[in-house]
């Protein structure tokens, strides 16, 4: 008897018509995100995105406390804050790698 055989993230994508790349800020959304964010990304407040570079960049009360700023946020506040989470992940994930650019 075969093992049961798994899908591929393309697979799960395929079948319900989203982008490979849509399901793995999702898994890390629901991997490292604290429930207000998921229930934020399923909801659709923010972009999956940024939900992902929340997740990633945030412990989960922090993540909290943006969601809880988000709706007196201007959107230019609010795009400046996730560049900066974003630039910073790309920072970290640089140094990790030994410093290549």
């Amino acid at each position: 008897m075969s093992a049961p055989m798994h899908p591929t993230m393309q697979q799960l994508a395929d079948s319900v018509g989203v982008s490979r790349r849509l399901m793995f800020q999702a898994a890390a959304v629901h991997r490292y995100g604290c429930p207000e964010l998921v229930k934020a990304a399923h909801a659709g407040l923010l972009a999956m995105k940024h939900c992902e570079t929340l997740a990633k960049a945030l412990p989960h009360d922090e993540q909290r406390e943006f969601l809880a700023e988000l709706p007196s946020m201007s959107p230019r506040r609010r795009h400046d804050l996730l560049a900066l989470l974003k630039g910073d992940l790309t920072h970290r994930a640089r140094n990790a790698n030994g410093g290549a650019h």
